[in-house]
């Protein structure tokens, strides 16, 4: 390396044609936001909402524009605006950021889709790591781009004049102006994060628990069909109860598993004639953490079209837990052979 680049301005190194600063961020923000959403009790709070909005609605759009669109620089801006004049001149940084929040809109729909054709199920892991692997990997195809086209052709953040203009303006007025840039600039920070704060703490009515009844298919994996419709008298057949929990604080649950046979009642809903509890449960759950147990569900009376139901409970259930007093809860039919 010359020394006249070793003794090269920081912010000079950082806006060079060859240096793509604003993809590195976007690799950036995606490895610290997918570290941080993976760590326990984050995710369903605040922090998780406060990284996943601009890595949903944001960060791929950006990247897949990056990769379509490697040119140019400031320098380049045309009054021709056509499809052709754009891939030739490139876009500039405000028509960019435009770009990623419609394009991150539009690939949200595509991504989902891609997801319910392939063996992974639609749920939030899965699709936080299809937008965070398409994100890095166009970024990757932007920056591969960008490298083949001429230094004074591609795209690059311009950190030197950015400053440069800031200076300006601060050192040509007067103390006064220079206290209302400031101020402005201040006032319109804490608005920005006014907002997000708003966008990202949930409300109480937010708070919720849900539960679900799952069974292991034929790879093992844990899905929400195949539930048994018949069970031998004796027997025992696994079930899978998992609670997670939005409430926003650990909460203690009781699960209260009944067995129960129906009949039509006169409003023409189901009535219990009569149940027997199989089991109870009482987990502890951190806020935004899940917990899952596998039931082995021994029938302890026949019958056709049994309703087998988990019936959830904040705290202690009560001294007869049915469906109206739950405060979540699930159920399956079987039918119970002698």
């Amino acid at each position: 390396m010359s020394l006249e680049a070793a003794d090269e301005p920081l912010l000079d190194r950082l806006g060079r044609p060859a240096l793509s600063v604003d993809l590195l961020a976007v690799v950036g923000y995606v490895v610290v936001a997918v570290a941080l959403l993976f760590r326990a009790g984050v995710y369903g709070t605040p922090l998780a909402v406060a990284l996943g909005v601009p890595l949903l609605l944001f960060v791929p759009g950006y990247a897949l524009v990056s990769a379509l669109f490697p040119g140019a620089t400031p320098d380049d801006a045309v009054d021709d605006r056509t499809l052709a004049a754009v891939r030739r001149h490139g876009l500039s940084g405000v028509e960019r950021i435009a770009l990623g929040f419609g394009a991150s809109l539009a690939l949200l729909p595509i991504l989902g889709l891609a997801i319910s054709l392939s063996p992974w199920p639609i749920a939030p892991w899965p699709a936080l790591l299809a937008v965070s692997g398409f994100a890095v990997g166009c970024s990757a195809v932007g920056a591969v781009r960008r490298s083949r086209r001429p230094p004074d052709r591609r795209f690059a953040v311009p950190l030197r004049a950015w400053v440069r203009r800031a200076r300006r303006a601060i050192s040509r007025g007067s103390i006064l102006d220079s206290a209302i840039n400031v101020g402005l600039a201040i006032a319109v920070v804490m608005s920005v994060a006014a907002i997000g704060f708003a966008v990202a703490a949930p409300s109480p009515s937010e708070s919720y628990t849900d539960v679900s009844l799952l069974t292991r298919n034929g790879t093992g994996e844990l899905v929400a069909e195949d539930y048994p419709d018949a069970i031998e008298q004796g027997a025992s057949e696994p079930l899978v109860v998992e609670l997670t929990n939005h409430e926003g604080e650990s909460t203690d649950y009781s699960v209260v598993v009944e067995l129960q046979r129906v009949r039509d009642g006169p409003d023409g809903g189901a009535r219990v004639v009569e149940d027997r509890r199989l089991a109870t449960f009482t987990p502890s759950v951190d806020a935004g953490e899940r917990w899952r147990t596998t039931h082995e569900v021994t029938p302890t009376m026949t019958g056709e079209d049994l309703r087998l139901t988990y019936l959830v409970y904040e705290g202690d259930p009560p001294e007869d837990p049915n469906s109206r007093n739950a405060y979540r809860w699930v159920h399956v039919w079987v039918d119970v052979t002698g």
